[in-house]
């Protein structure tokens, strides 16, 4: 290198610039910290959810008392609600009932039942069976204790098989018969313009009455007296079996209305006048053995809710139920609704087509399951969905045998569906027949003209216009729906007929729509067996060989957090959550007998808005 070219001055080293390594898992690993951290909290909130649900087993102690409060609803099947969760008295079902009751009679920690029977809120039938099951329970030896605070004869009825009947000092017990009421919107509908069509065939098929008269018709007042009748002799028959009353006093007690304690006690009906406190310190002293001691209440004595028994560790654990044999309980409770039919007052507990064939066929392929239970306690619905049913029903009894066990009431629909099954077997004090069809259309034509509407139209046939609701119905009209309804009567009636091997017309002599208890349902060819649930099960356990067969429930009973997830993952439009809970604040303020019957009038209506023709029953029979 020339020498001008040379300098003092150090040249830097040359470095070639490293490459900056790619960071592209970042963003991966912080996404999968943020997953990984809601993971965990999901899976501890799940898991605290469950544990709040998650109920120490009940431990049932030495001298014990079973406490049965009827201050609660008594179902056949338990649906999907809150009250069930949070609520010691929710609703329970009948089988469990029943059950409790009779484990407990071989249980040799419970020394007897507390019976708590005020505005019980059960249905006469399951009512005069579980009576029945108490005076079994007795039997054992053991004791029952029965308390009313507030009541009728319906509750007194429950208190009967006791041991003593406690009354509060300042209670009330309405001794005064038995009497059916009804609405009727009549001159409602008069006042403001509508009119209701209605076609019943036949002259007992009056659920249409409440629509299109202002009184109960001869032949719906002939019907409901016989169903009162067998109330009253059974509630008479009842005191004077258990309290030795004779039955003209009863009588005589029953016509003036006699409702006070100091009557009540001075009458025979009750024992004694003491309140809940005492009449368990009454008991107390009788598991000790110290029922002359003043203060009981430190006793080592244990009152079991009988919500806790059905779930306690050692509940039903000696039963030696058959495992490999089975019979199956599919129930059929509520209404016949077909899916579209839902409306805003809608219960989980309802018959649709969809659901119940499901349970069905769970049922039908069950190779361990040998023989079905169809319980009903329907008072109908829907034709189509009834149908449905009863085609489902047709294909399994090919299979295995089925039965069908009436509940409360099983009628028009409700029996629709029963007559398919091999045997029908009705508890004495059921409400079934009913076997008839109506159609009910409405016409708001005058009401139009009341307010100044008019109503034109364009129509490309003569027919177009048919069963317009603003137009007056014509007689060709009314024709037209006569001709429509009368064939799916006949087809009911063919089928009742082939099912109980019966001709068409002695079946139509004790069809016509009437209704019939269980017992006069026998004399009629319409039942087969007069008995209640268990005894269902018995006779099933028979037919397949079987002493002590494993019960399966369709739908299973469900635990409290499988509720409590059904019920945030259902799917309810927000109007009709408003409109629901509008309807029910309303009727919350009626009295419980005019509230039941406007809840089946709107339940009514919205089974009759997509289908003009139903079998259900003729009113809602409230008996007080």
């Amino acid at each position: 290198m020339p020498e001008q070219f040379k300098t003092n001055v150090p040249i830097p080293p040359q470095y070639e610039p490293t490459r900056k390594r790619s960071r592209w898992w970042v963003p991966i690993v912080i996404i999968g910290v943020v997953v990984l951290f809601f993971l965990v909290v999901f899976i501890m909130i799940f898991s605290s959810i469950s544990n709040l649900f998650e109920r120490e087993p009940v431990v049932v102690k030495t001298n014990s008392v079973l406490v049965i409060n009827l201050n609660r609803p008594i179902a056949e099947y338990v649906g999907e609600s809150l009250s069930s969760l949070f609520s010691q008295d929710g609703t329970i079902a009948y089988y469990d009932l029943l059950k409790a009751i009779e484990n407990a009679s071989t249980d040799n920690k419970i020394k007897g039942i507390y019976l708590r029977c005020s505005a019980s809120m059960i249905g006469w039938a399951k009512r005069v069976e579980l009576v029945e099951a108490l005076e079994r329970f007795k039997k054992s030896g053991k004791f029952i204790y029965a308390f009313i605070e507030v009541g009728n004869e319906n509750d007194y009825y429950l208190a009967l098989p006791s041991d003593k009947i406690f009354l509060a000092r300042e209670g009330v017990v309405e001794m005064n018969g038995f009497s059916i009421s009804a609405l009727f919107l009549r001159g409602l509908f008069d006042k403001i313009g509508i009119e209701y069509y209605v076609q019943q065939f036949e002259d007992y098929k009056s659920a249409g009455e409440t629509y299109s008269r202002t009184k109960f018709s001869d032949s719906a007042r002939v019907a409901y007296k016989d169903l009162l009748l067998q109330r009253y002799e059974l509630f008479l028959a009842g005191v004077e079996k258990y309290r030795k009353i004779k039955r003209e006093l009863i009588v005589d007690v029953l016509n003036r209305g006699v409702y006070s304690p100091d009557s009540l006690l001075a009458l025979g009906f009750v024992d004694s006048l003491i309140n809940d406190n005492q009449a368990k310190d009454y008991i107390r002293g009788i598991v000790s053995g110290e029922k002359d001691k003043v203060d009981t209440s430190k006793s080592k004595v244990n009152f079991v809710d009988v919500s806790d028994y059905i779930k306690s560790e050692d509940f039903g654990a000696n039963e030696n139920r058959d495992k490999e044999k089975a019979i199956a309980i599919v129930y059929a409770s509520g209404p016949i609704v077909q899916r579209i039919q839902k409306s805003p007052l809608s219960t989980d507990v309802e018959i649709d087509p969809d659901s119940f064939i499901k349970n069905l066929k769970k049922a039908r392929d069950d190779k361990k399951v040998k023989a079905i239970i169809i319980r009903i306690d329907s008072p109908g619905g829907s034709v189509i969905a009834s149908d449905e049913i009863w085609n489902e029903i047709e294909k399994t009894k090919k299979i295995k045998p089925v039965y069908a066990s009436m509940s409360d009431v099983a009628a028009s629909g409700g029996y629709y569906i029963a007559m398919a099954c091999d045997t029908i077997i009705a508890h004495p004090a059921t409400i079934t027949g009913s076997i008839g069809v109506i159609s009910i259309v409405p016409n708001f034509s005058s009401m139009m003209n009341k307010i100044g509407v008019t109503v034109d139209t364009i129509s490309t046939n003569n027919a177009s216009q048919d069963l317009n609701l603003f137009i007056p119905f014509s007689k060709r009209q009314k024709e037209k729906l006569e001709e429509l309804s009368r064939p799916i009567y006949f087809r009911f009636l063919e089928k009742v007929a082939k099912s109980r091997k019966k001709t068409l017309e002695e079946v139509r002599s004790v069809a016509k729509g009437r209704v019939w208890t269980g017992e006069k349902a026998l004399e009629k060819g319409l039942i087969d067996v007069l008995g209640g649930l268990q005894d269902a099960i018995t006779i099933a356990s028979k037919r397949i060989g079987v002493v002590n067969p494993t019960i399966k429930r369709y739908p299973r009973p469900m635990e409290d957090f499988e509720i409590l997830l059904n019920l945030f993952s259902k799917k309810k439009d927000e109007a009709k959550r408003i409109q629901e809970t509008g309807i029910l604040n309303i009727l919350s303020l009626f009295p419980q007998e005019l509230k039941m019957q406007v809840l089946q009038y709107l339940q009514f209506y919205y089974l009759s808005h997509k289908e003009q023709n139903l079998v259900i029953l003729p009113y809602l029979i409230w008996i007080n």
